[in-house]
């Protein structure tokens, strides 16, 4: 995926590109999009718990037989008041889910209104889109019960140390930012279980070569303006080189699958095939197979 006029860079998370010209105008996803995350930042907001306001008499009557009782006094509540059998590890948990879903609905809608307004939306990935919202409710579930069984020892039955242990508002951030950030919080979700099941035998993977799947576009027409280049393949290193004939031309990666390259006019100033190749660092898997550029 090509990274957007603002300088926004959506690939690092695997954000689609838009290779495939526009076949629709978008306008149901864009109207799911909206409406979703305008919802979801509503029934947070709904659910959020806060101290119920309590009467001064009756809270200092209370206070006057016994502390206790006028801890026991002082309830959560919300907008949305939820009944006695919804206990506060439940409430917990469904901002963690509603967090999670929010941080991903607003990470589609950033990605389909940059990708629309640059007339790069490609329909075939609408239900990427769409299942970005479970998979951040996911994540975020699994994230949480990892923090919350690792670092909290609040029980579930004591519902004053729930909330004063488990804060609500940075589980809240870490679920939004689980959702909106997923292949990140994969991976670190990947490195607790490695952590935890990992085996002192276990060798290092092999180091694998830079492989170059397809030039986009694959053919460049003689001094055309337009020296963008996009080499998609796999095994690309952050420090990788690359080669258009026999010279390095500028190279910014993207993710291990992209790198854009910036063409000169000279690459482009008559009919040719460039071999493009891809140069990973020493120990880092070496050089790619070449993939001709047709400039014509």
């Amino acid at each position: 995926m090509q990274q957007a006029d603002n300088g926004d860079n959506l690939a690092d998370d695997g954000v689609p590109g838009a290779a495939a010209a526009s076949r629709g105008n978008g306008l149901f996803l864009g109207i799911y999009l909206l409406i979703s995350t305008l919802g979801l930042t509503l029934l947070l907001v709904l659910i959020w718990p806060s101290a119920c306001p309590v009467d001064p008499k009756t809270l200092a009557a209370a206070a006057s037989d016994a502390p206790a009782a006028a801890a026991a006094t002082t309830k959560l509540c919300s907008i949305w008041t939820f009944s006695d059998s919804f206990g506060i590890e439940a409430r917990l948990l469904t901002i963690v889910l509603i967090s999670g879903a929010l941080g991903s609905a607003i990470f589609s809608a950033r990605a389909f209104a940059t990708f629309h307004g640059l007339k790069r939306y490609d329909p075939d990935w609408n239900w990427w889109y769409v299942m970005r919202q479970p998979i951040g409710m996911g994540l975020a579930l699994f994230l949480y019960l990892v923090i919350r069984g690792g670092l909290f020892t609040a029980s579930v039955g004591n519902s004053d140390q729930v909330m004063q242990t488990a804060n609500p508002f940075g589980f809240a951030a870490l679920a939004a930012l689980a959702g909106m950030f997923a292949k990140e919080a994969s991976d670190k979700l990947e490195e607790v279980f490695q952590s935890v099941f990992s085996t002192s035998d276990k060798q290092p993977p092999a180091e694998k070569s830079p492989v170059i799947d397809k030039l986009e576009p694959v053919k460049k027409a003689v001094k055309d303006e337009n020296l963008a280049l996009v080499v998609l393949g796999k095994n690309f290193d952050r420090n990788a080189k690359v080669t258009v004939g026999t010279k390095e031309r500028t190279a910014q990666f993207r993710n291990a699958g992209r790198i854009e390259v910036t063409l000169t006019a000279d690459d482009l100033a008559a009919k040719a095939k460039l071999p493009v190749v891809v140069v990973n660092p020493d120990g880092k898997g070496g050089t790619s197979s070449a993939k001709d550029l047709a400039v014509g």
